[in-house]
């Protein structure tokens, strides 16, 4: 580890001081450029100069020869200005003669050969519409040596016009120069020998090679990144590429190396529109690398406002001459600049290391884009690297922009791994994280390890009264805390690469694992910290409540080795937790039978309706004034392929949360129809059959009519059905479900309030609701003369409910004790062990053949009288 931290820092070292040597060695290049231009201070030349603006632009020669308001200046002084206007200028050159006096290589360059001595004038200009030079001579007429050309054959003259300047052997020359643009207003005049003229266009071309290859490099880099991201912000990039390009090409004219004639034109032409191109792309690059559009910012609607509005005055510039739109451009250009850094300062503030390497492009950018206009408009001394600053600022920031990129596609697979392994609401670790660290245990092949589930005691009821963001608090304040409990607990394993140790489930708990081996801590005096660590920060609004949590502890085992089934084990024995003493319990296989997987058992359900593998089950029930069997309730029983028996207690609340009890009660109440139409056929028997209803059912918009056809199809009264309803869902506050208790009422269906005793219903709520029979839960009857408090509460339950005007039922009655106490109380309905348990269909039929006439013995006399419907107002 040590030995490959010291490679990367030594790689490191080694790439920047590469870079730095290329950048001297760039500078160095750059310097000696402008060291080529002949000048009195690096040669034994004297440069004297004057200039006339020719405002009309037909002045003659002869007038200009004869002309005596020539203003007396250095030669790159002359105040170009923007504006339709020649400029005229005479250039004196004195030097040297004698060779013994030479000194510079310049003069040995030009004094050398066969006497024909020249110096080479070039205007750093490519957009000149004229460019004459002439040779005065006092003994002859000026004689045109150079005159700018449309379409010059050679190619050079288009990119940096130049004239050949004939040097005389008496050390003094004369010329006069006429120069007019169509472009920037300032016209830098350069003057070289032939061989430094050579050097400086191999060295400008090198520059704008290197210039081009770099753009082609990112333009094609980005074009990849686009197909393989989709994101639009590679676009805008190439967009800015291509700008950018296109106006450099323009205004170096080194565009002529790559394009027509034709395209030059077009390029120069609309030369300003590009600028606008370029700040247009520019700022909604801007915009969307900084992400302001994902952010909602006020700044991202403001600056497509500002977009749109530079867009507009680009299209309407077109129609503008090429001096008015240079001024609208300017004028709008420090805006711009304000905008766009008000964009990056402000990301910049928010996140340096999102924003630092953009931030670090725009600074050369700016200092081009801001120098190069200065030097353009005569406002700034040219030289190479100022003329061509705009140029350079590209360059380098192309350069830092690729380190902006990658960092951007470096924290963008960042964001979709945190997006992976971190919730984006409170910003906690997933499960993913402790699945892979169990997959990591499993495959090394260590098998003494436990993962522990810790589930907030009551949470699950508390969230109901309190917002999402204390929700979210809550839990970053209990990670906060068990993460301090565990920091120096080795047997607690880190689960992250930020050594994180504990991950946040969707059940609304927190779970880690622990190395067995490692763990020299009893775990109760483990679990004990854990819940106090829990109850310490269990403040609701402000409310400290005396809870801590449920744990849950699931071992390594070879019948359940994956992460998964490990995780949920845990969390079962967490559940399993809620009914201990200590509130913490390990997960055995004997849970794992009566608790398998939800969604398995989801699965399985739907399967099971479909392919009717369910079995109802009936229990009589005894009219207690005859004896007589006077219906029987219906209970469903479900023998799953491989776990076997599943209890309803199981397998009716997935069916709730998962959606399937509308189809699974609709199987029911068909099947009990069926089957008792059956029954009255080979019995004779026509008793009442119950059927118990969930209170989901009841808000199902289809209900009443598929109970109306299945009714209608059974050939069954609806008279006879008694449909129960358990007390543990308040119907009173659901208009929806009163009006279908109602609508089944009107039907001829008995509502049975089932469960009574064991609910939340109120004794003002039953008597608002539209019940017509009463069902005494089995707690309040089984061995009812055991307890008097039992009693007590049964005999007053059946009293109530007759006062009411219910029929009572007393489920539970497991001995003639029971029955004749409940019998004296006055209740009208037995149920229970005593009389039958609950039997299939076919041995229920078979139990009932063998009654005489459906009495049980020791009958009474009386009969069965359904009751009276109840007025539900």
């Amino acid at each position: 580890m040590i030995f490959s931290e010291f490679s990367k820092r030594i790689s490191t070292a080694l790439i920047a001081i590469i870079l730095l040597a290329i950048v001297v060695s760039f500078a160095g290049l750059v310097h000696n450029i402008d060291q080529k231009n002949i000048n009195e201070l690096n040669s034994d030349f004297t440069i004297n100069s004057s200039y006339y603006i020719d405002k009309t632009n037909n002045t003659d020669l002869n007038n200009i020869l004869s002309n005596t308001d020539f203003i007396a200046s250095k030669l790159n002084n002359i105040p170009y200005a923007l504006a339709q206007q020649s400029y005229w200028i005479k250039l004196f050159l004195h030097y040297p003669i004698d060779k013994t006096s030479i000194t510079t290589s310049a003069q040995k360059s030009f004094i050398q050969g066969s006497g024909n001595k020249q110096l080479i004038l070039m205007a750093e200009h490519s957009m000149l519409d004229t460019f004459i030079v002439y040779q005065l001579n006092a003994l002859t007429a000026p004689e045109k040596i150079y005159q700018k050309r449309a379409k010059s054959k050679e190619l050079s003259q288009n990119i940096y016009p130049y004239a050949r300047l004939q040097l005389n052997q008496f050390g003094h020359s004369e010329y006069l120069i006429k120069v007019k643009n169509s472009g920037p207003p300032n016209i830098p005049l350069l003057l070289f020998t032939p061989q430094d003229f050579e050097q400086r266009v191999l060295l400008s071309q090198l520059i704008y090679g290197a210039f081009i290859g770099i753009l082609l490099i990112m333009a094609i880099y980005n074009l990849v990144l686009f197909f393989a991201d989709k994101d639009k912000v590679y676009l805008l990039y190439i967009g800015y590429l291509l700008s950018a390009f296109a106006l450099l090409s323009s205004l170096t004219g080194y565009g002529y190396f790559l394009f027509s004639d034709q395209v030059m034109q077009l390029l120069n032409k609309y030369i300003i529109f590009t600028h606008f191109l370029l700040i247009i792309f520019l700022l909604l690059f801007t915009l969307y690398f900084l992400r302001y559009d994902r952010l909602k910012h006020w700044a991202y609607k403001y600056s497509l406002i500002f977009t749109i509005v530079i867009s507009s005055l680009g299209l309407y510039s077109l129609s503008l001459d090429e001096l008015t739109q240079a001024k609208l451009f300017f004028s709008l250009q420090p805006l711009f600049y304000i905008v766009v850094l008000f964009l990056i300062l402000n990301r910049l503030k928010r996140d340096f290391l999102w924003a630092r390497f953009y931030f670090l492009s725009w600074l050369p950018l700016l200092a081009g884009a801001i120098i190069q206009p200065l030097v353009l408009l005569n406002q700034l001394e040219y030289s190479f690297l100022t003329g061509n600053a705009f140029l350079f600022a590209i360059m380098i920031e192309v350069t830092f922009m690729a380190f902006a990129l990658a960092e951007r596609i470096r924290r963008n697979e960042q964001e979709k791994l945190t997006m992976v392994a971190y919730h984006q609401s409170n910003h906690l670790p997933r499960q993913t994280n402790l699945d892979h660290k169990i997959s990591q245990l499993i495959a090394e092949g260590k098998q003494n390890f436990t993962v522990i589930v810790i589930k907030p005691e009551q949470f699950h009821r508390i969230e109901l009264y309190i917002n999402e963001q204390i929700c979210i608090q809550f839990f970053q304040k209990v990670y906060l805390k068990l993460s301090s409990l565990f920091r120096f607990n080795d047997a607690v394993l880190n689960i992250t690469e930020q050594f994180e140790k504990l991950c946040y489930l969707e059940n609304s708990s927190l779970a880690i694992v622990i190395d067995n081996s490692l763990n020299e801590q009893d775990i109760a005096l483990f679990i004990n910290s854990i819940q106090q660590a829990v109850r310490d920060v269990f403040y609701i609004k402000d409310l400290k409540l005396p809870l801590s949590a449920y744990v849950g502890l699931a071992k390594f085992s070879a019948h359940d080795s994956s992460s998964t089934s490990m995780i949920n084990n845990a969390s079962i024995a967490a559940n399993k937790a809620e009914l201990t003493q200590n509130k913490w319990t390990y997960f055995t296989q004997k849970d794992n039978q009566s608790s398998p997987s939800s969604i398995q058992l989801a699965i399985d359900l739907q399967q099971a309706i479909t392919t009717q593998g369910f079995e109802l089950f009936h229990q009589p029930q005894i009219d207690l004034k005859t004896n007589k069997v006077c219906g029987s309730e219906c209970l469903i029983r479900w023998h799953h392929p491989t776990l076997g028996h599943v209890s309803p207690d199981i397998f009716i609340p997935v069916a709730e949360d998962f959606g399937l009890i509308p189809s699974l009660t609709l199987w029911v109440v068909e099947t009990a129809l069926s089957q008792q139409a059956a029954l009255t056929q080979n019995t004779g028997l026509n008793h009442m059959v119950s059927i118990n209803i969930s209170g989901k059912d009841l808000i199902q918009a289809n209900f009443i009519d598929d109970i109306t056809k299945i009714i209608n199809r059974s050939d069954i009264k609806a008279e006879k059905i008694i449909f129960e309803l358990t007390e543990s869902v308040s119907f009173a506050q659901n208009n929806i479900a009163i009006e279908t208790i109602e609508s089944l009422i009107k039907l001829g269906i008995t509502i049975s309030l089932d469960d009574f005793g064991t609910g939340y219903a109120s004794m003002s709520q039953i008597n608002q609701l539209p019940f017509q029979e009463l069902k005494i839960d089995r707690e309040f009857v089984e061995n009812v003369c055991s307890n008097n408090k039992r009693k007590v509460i049964a005999e007053a339950a059946v009293k109530m409910a007759k006062g009411l005007g219910l029929e009572v039922v007393a489920e539970g009655i497991n001995s003639s004790l029971d029955e004749e106490t409940l019998r004296c109380f006055g209740c009208d309905i037995g149920q229970g062990y005593y009389y039958a348990k609950p039997m299939s269909y076919e041995r229920y039929l078979s139990w009932l053949n063998h009654l005489s006439n459906g009495q049980i013995p020791a009958s009474l006399e009386g009969e069965y009288i359904p009751a009276p419907l109840k007025d539900a107002n």
